[in-house]
């Protein structure tokens, strides 16, 4: 009897061991799988939040620097004596501005940080937009188009620069084509607002071409108010930023950049390293023939998108 009892006692010990091993599944468990989970919920209020305000941004930039192409079937060109190249001046103008500011200002939103330089600038080409509406000469016109060219130069290169910190090099094309969004939808639709806002010609002693400036420039100003919350910093410091990351959150999305390419820590800044990407033969022969302004784009991005060798780890 002793044996028996000592056999079944036996016999029922593995099963025991089995049943109780049995509730616990390794892939509920795994890092990896929740690594995931985690990336995908924080690159998803990314995408909601930076890619939304940069889209929104780049839209206000072509809208108001297209409000003088609208304007100029009014009676504009009259009452500022944009006759002969004078019209054609304001616009050619505008381009130079443009492209000899775009690298300082993309360099500034590193130095300053995305949300006061992207409030600030905003601010900039709204207020100079809106200025625009009270020109009375032809100089005043062109003189606007220049300062509304340095104040637009860094939005579009800067939030390229931007989206790039935050997603992969297989993640970002997505995310530059998200922000364009926003573009194709005012190309559709600026040039119907802006007929409606000329059929304002007359009320408050305005012209229909002042109203256009004027809504736009005001319609700016009030965005950029929300930029500052609304915007977010880089991703060492994204929990910084209005209710968005954590700090843990902030370390994993920069964690993830820096296994991609090695870059989340910027160099210290020099002109030397800047300005090296010009001498490749690539860059130039591919964007001067093109435009001007592609020239600095692709110094600025290839600052960024150089591989580096992530370090190993030990």
């Amino acid at each position: 009897m002793n044996k028996t009892s000592s056999k079944t006692a036996i016999s029922h010990h593995p099963q025991e061991v089995d049943t109780n091993s049995r509730p616990s599944d390794d892939s509920q468990h795994d890092p990896d799988s929740i690594d995931s989970a985690l990336e995908h919920r924080l690159r998803l209020r990314i995408d909601i939040r930076l890619c939304t305000i940069a889209g929104l941004l780049c839209s206000l930039n072509l809208l108001d620097s297209g409000v003088i192409s609208s304007a100029s079937v009014t009676s504009m060109l009259s009452d500022l004596d944009l006759t002969g190249n004078r019209f054609s001046v304001s616009i050619f103008i505008f381009t130079i501005a443009s492209i000899c500011f775009q690298l300082p200002s993309t360099i500034a939103v590193r130095f300053f940080g995305p949300r006061v330089w992207f409030t600030f600038i905003t601010f900039c080409f709204g207020l100079v937009t809106m200025c625009t509406a009270f020109v009375r000469s032809w100089r005043q016109m062109i003189a606007l188009r220049v300062l509304l060219g340095i104040s637009m130069s860094g939005i579009y290169p800067g939030l390229t620069y931007l989206i790039s910190t935050y997603y992969k090099r297989r993640e970002q094309q997505l995310r530059f084509a998200f922000m364009q969004t926003g573009e194709v939808i005012v190309l559709a639709t600026g040039g119907i607002v802006n007929f409606g806002l000329n059929h304002l010609d007359g009320r408050g002693g305005l012209r229909g071409w002042q109203w256009m400036f004027l809504v736009q420039g005001l319609i700016t100003i009030l965005i950029s108010a929300a930029t500052y919350w609304w915007m977010i910093d880089f991703p060492e410091d994204a929990w910084r930023s209005f209710k968005f990351l954590s700090r843990e959150e902030s370390k994993f999305m920069s964690a993830r950049i820096q296994r991609d390419r090695g870059d989340v820590i910027p160099d210290d800044f020099s002109w030397s390293k800047v300005l090296v990407h010009a001498k490749d033969p690539k860059v130039s022969t591919t964007a001067s023939p093109l435009h001007p302004s592609l020239w600095t784009n692709s110094i600025r991005i290839s600052t960024h998108a150089t591989q580096k060798t992530p370090p190993k780890s030990s």
